[in-house]
């Protein structure tokens, strides 16, 4: 005991081992423990019953009498409500696309690939069709009627992993988790009679894994988001059951959901299939600077400024002199701990940037002149945008920023369908330029918002027919 304790105190710190020690002694004589807790971060307390029942697991599985017979999984999950299929193909993997809102679609269904990597048994409650969603404006609860109606358990092939995906998908937290990702909370029995049907070994115990930890190849690993089934954590990342870490002696490092590479100078984004367009942004900004770029205290710096500051590889602020396009998807989507963004040369953003960055409270782009499609969409934190010579807004942009007090964009001339949507708190809004506004913007604002603008008749099926 006292030389494992020592590794893991080494590993993840004093705390982390003394937890261990203080809570159960025989923590430490579970098989590989220092392999499983490497990546499950630096306190304890949350982990401790999923290790306990690990350490259970181990001391009873010699004595244990041989299995009864095991039921067909399907038959169980027929018997818990639901019509259940073996998805081994492209199109049946993608069969269930009908059940999911637009903007809530599984990352499988973009994934080509899953089907042959993962077993996939896709399960959709007797009266799917009949669940209406909930409406709770991105405060879903996971697992209500709508968010369990359909799901899919994904197991991976060579073992070690398993996923249960919600219907609800994105829209609410551990989305990739429901019913904790332990197939007996739809139906005892059921994560037995999977595991031997399908010849695979993946953990799921009664007390289930907190959100932002999942065990990948046997190994806990905590994450700060996740995206296409790749978890991102403190430089390191784990994908299909496989933990992957960043060479920091190289000078490598992980933000976010790229990875800077020290030798070539460039970011790369960890995941191939990850949409997100800011790697090729910098890089096209900043390539020409290579012997600037360098990691330092887990910033990225040019010249010793910094550009991109982070904590424990989770994104915290950008300063970005010289770049002047965002494309489509920059900065989207698992970039939830930005709280500063500054581009003072910035004039255009593509559509999708900056969506659903839900930490986001400064935002400095004072020669941005136009804004695609979605962008700011779910920015719930931002309370203030100005934007000086911003001329037009593609649709849904600030679209649910309930804490959106002001809106200054005084040579705004267009701006497209529902735009400024739930924001609840808005109270003032300066345009003075608008001639054009799309249908549902400005929806549920607040009453107490006052206009300062002039021009030609706007037509908004929310407000009627405005004339400013």
């Amino acid at each position: 005991m006292t030389d494992m304790y020592k590794k893991i105190k080494k590993q993840n710190g004093e705390a982390f081992a003394r937890g261990l020690r203080d809570y159960h002694n025989g923590l430490f004589e579970i098989a590989d423990i220092d392999a499983i807790v490497r990546h499950a971060g630096r306190e304890a307390a949350p982990l401790l019953p999923y290790l306990m029942e690990l350490l259970e697991a181990q001391n009873k599985a010699a004595d244990e009498s041989p299995a009864s017979p095991l039921e067909d999984p399907f038959v169980l999950l027929e018997r818990a409500g639901y019509d259940a299929f073996y998805a081994d193909t492209l199109a049946a993997q993608n069969s269930i696309r009908k059940y999911f809102q637009p903007g809530e679609l599984l990352c499988t269904f973009n994934d080509a690939a899953r089907y042959k990597n993962y077993h996939i048994v896709h399960a959709v409650r007797h009266d799917a069709a009949t669940i209406d969603r909930a409406d709770f404006r991105g405060r879903e609860e996971r697992q209500d009627a709508y968010g369990t109606s359909v799901i899919s358990i994904q197991m991976l092939k060579s073992g070690g992993f398993i996923s249960i995906k919600n219907r609800y998908n994105h829209a609410v937290a551990g989305c990739d988790n429901t019913f904790d990702s332990n197939p007996d909370n739809i139906i005892p029995g059921l994560s037995a009679a999977l595991c031997a049907h399908f010849n695979v070994a993946f953990t799921a115990t009664k007390s289930a894994l907190p959100d932002k930890f999942v065990v990948q190849g046997g190994r806990i690993f905590r994450y700060d988001h996740e995206k296409n089934n790749t978890y991102y954590g403190d430089q390191a990342w784990a994908r299909d059951g496989v933990i992957h870490e960043a060479d920091r002696v190289a000078g490598d490092a992980l933000f976010g959901k790229f990875l800077f590479d020290n030798k070539s100078k460039r970011l790369q984004p960890v995941d191939p299939e990850n949409q997100d367009s800011f790697a090729a942004d910098f890089n096209r900004c900043y390539d020409g600077r290579k012997h600037g770029l360098s990691v330092q205290g887990g910033n990225l710096t040019l010249d010793g400024q910094v550009l991109i500051r982070a904590e424990r590889s989770r994104i915290r602020a950008m300063f970005l002199p010289g770049l002047t396009e965002m494309g489509n998807g920059c900065l989207w989507r698992g970039i939830d701990g930005l709280e500063r963004f500054e581009a003072p040369d910035l004039m255009t953003m593509g559509d999708f940037s900056l969506d659903f960055t839900g930490a986001l409270t400064e935002f400095n782009a004072p020669v941005l002149r136009e804004m695609g499609d979605h962008c700011f969409h779910h920015a719930s934190a931002l309370t203030e945008f100005n934007a000086p010579v911003l001329r037009e807004m593609g649709d849904h942009c600030l679209y649910h920023t309930p804490a959106l007090t002001a809106f200054n964009a005084p040579a705004l001339e267009e701006m497209e369908g529902s735009c400024l949507y739930y924001a609840d708190a808005l109270a003032r809004f300066n345009a003075p330029a608008l001639r054009e506004m799309g249908d549902y913007c400005l929806y549920r604002a607040s009453l107490q918002m006052w206009f300062k603008a002039r021009g030609t008749v706007v037509i908004n099926k929310a407000l009627g027919s405005l004339r400013l």
